[in-house]
């Protein structure tokens, strides 16, 4: 007959959580004894002050034969161990331990409480040793605190010009850079253990101007040309230098400009593969756009360990008249490659909610205009800088970070609406990140749905 068991363990940790299904295991036992081989299933559940475990038994019990079942929890039980029917009986506890005894054949549930006091996650072992037609059989099942990922909202502290949700104990960066009056760019770094970095070159520099015969004819500026960084300040256009080079797509951007310095600067630099691709455009308002990219996977070596890395390559064009700039820019995301699926699934939670403050992006642009108002210097090309660059914030990041989620395996990327800010949220479904709860500046993503204390569970909008 069946006899099915429930265990409850109290933790003062989960009084900030509600109800979880967990962790469902099968365990086979090594002797089958009849045509149905008997079978122990396992489950386990959260409440706001317990942790309920679930151990439904399949075996048939003969009253000339005895059960014992041993509960040993991670962290030490303390006094009160009960059962709620009289046919379970508990010896006394010791430390970790608690077994109980089949004083009574019964088919009916029982459910057997056990109190501990900790602070921690707690990891579960339930043994039993099985009477089945006269041969003694041993079966095991062991739980743990399901797979979660915690991440914690990140504001830069220099100008608040950015947000985005950071990884529990990683720690981030963001550069604001403005080599020119009439430019802004960024530089964002993430960093986590095993040489985990996100990064985000927006742009590359230097700034190309398309050649043109105005910049030949009027300002000496021809073809192939430098102008180093003591022209540009001549100009009243900042401190950095300009290149005139022809529009390159983000391959040849790539192979002629970035790779060369790669393989100077990190240790056995190498592509393991890349491919040309078209990328859906987020952040203009229409998904349906596509624009060129180059997806680079890559590794190099640190300190004798190996670094995986995979990168999206972009350029864009702006044109006035015969006046024009291009740039490139690079996001990506690298690790150690034993760790790099695990840093990729936290990554992507990084760049996907990278986002700009429209308040600070409105300001930052009032500036870059009435800075190409003061100089007259290569035509249209201050005013197109000011027009145009600050528009990449809104697009570039987001379409870099689609582009390399869903390329990891067709990894689906749901939109959540966080009704407190009445912002969405753009968060991945990988394996062990199906759930996703927000608890003010802290996010939750797990394996299995469970109901966090005074956390919300996300929706994905469609």
């Amino acid at each position: 007959m069946l006899n099915p068991i429930i265990v409850q363990v109290d933790c003062c940790l989960l009084i900030r959580y509600g109800w979880l299904a967990c962790c469902v295991l099968l365990l086979l036992l090594s002797s089958p004894v009849s045509v149905n081989e008997p079978k122990i299933e396992y489950a386990q559940a959260q409440g706001a002050k317990q942790t309920v475990t679930f151990v439904e038994a399949g075996w048939d019990i003969f009253k000339s034969q005895s059960d014992i079942m041993v509960v040993k929890s991670s962290i030490p039980a303390e006094d009160d161990v009960a059962a709620s029917n009289h046919w379970w009986k508990t010896r006394s506890a010791e430390s970790s331990i608690v077994p109980f005894t089949l004083a009574e054949n019964m088919d009916e549930l029982s459910e057997s409480l056990v109190d501990t006091n900790s602070h921690k996650d707690i990891i579960y072992s339930s043994s039993h040793q099985l009477a089945l037609n006269n041969t003694g059989n041993i079966s095991r099942i062991e739980s743990q605190a399901p797979k979660e990922s915690r991440f914690v909202k990140w504001t830069d502290l220099k100008e608040k010009a950015v947000t985005t949700f950071i990884p529990e104990g990683w720690n981030a960066d963001l550069q604001i850079i403005r080599p020119y009056k009439s430019m802004t760019g960024f530089v964002f770094f993430a960093r986590g253990d095993e040489n985990t970095l996100v990064y985000v070159f927006q742009p590359f520099m230097p700034l190309y101007i398309l050649p043109s015969r105005s910049l030949c004819e009027n300002d000496s500026i021809c073809f192939s040309s430098i102008i180093s960084a003591e022209k540009v300040r001549e100009m009243s256009l900042g401190n950095a230098p300009i290149a005139v080079s022809n529009f390159k797509t983000p391959e040849q951007y790539f192979t002629s400009e970035v790779l060369p310095l790669l393989t100077r600067n990190l240790n056995a630099y190498a592509v393991d593969s890349a491919e040309s691709v078209y990328a859906q455009i987020y952040g203009d308002g229409n998904s349906t756009h596509l624009m060129p990219a180059y997806d680079v996977d890559y590794n190099f070596n640190v300190e004798n360990k190996k670094i995986s890395g995979k990168a999206i390559v972009f350029t864009r064009n702006y044109t006035a008249g015969d006046a024009g700039i291009w740039n490139g820019f690079i996001v990506g995301i690298e690790a150690s490659e034993n760790n790099f699926d695990r840093a990729f699934q936290q990554a992507a939670v990084i760049l996907l909610n990278l986002e700009f403050e429209e308040q600070w992006l409105n300001s930052e642009r009032n500036v870059l205009l009435e800075n190409a108002n003061t100089s007259q210097s290569l035509s249209a090309i201050p005013e197109l800088m000011a027009n145009s660059t600050l528009d990449d914030f809104y697009l570039i990041v987001p379409t870099a970070a689609n582009q390399l989620v869903t390329s990891q395996n067709n990894t689906t990327i749901a939109n959540y609406l966080d009704k407190g800010s009445n912002k969405e949220l753009h968060l991945p479904l990988f394996p062990e990140l199906q759930y996703w709860y927000l608890n003010d500046n802290q996010l939750v993503g797990g394996d299995f749905r469970r109901d966090l204390m005074n956390a919300s569970l996300l929706e994905p909008l469609f």
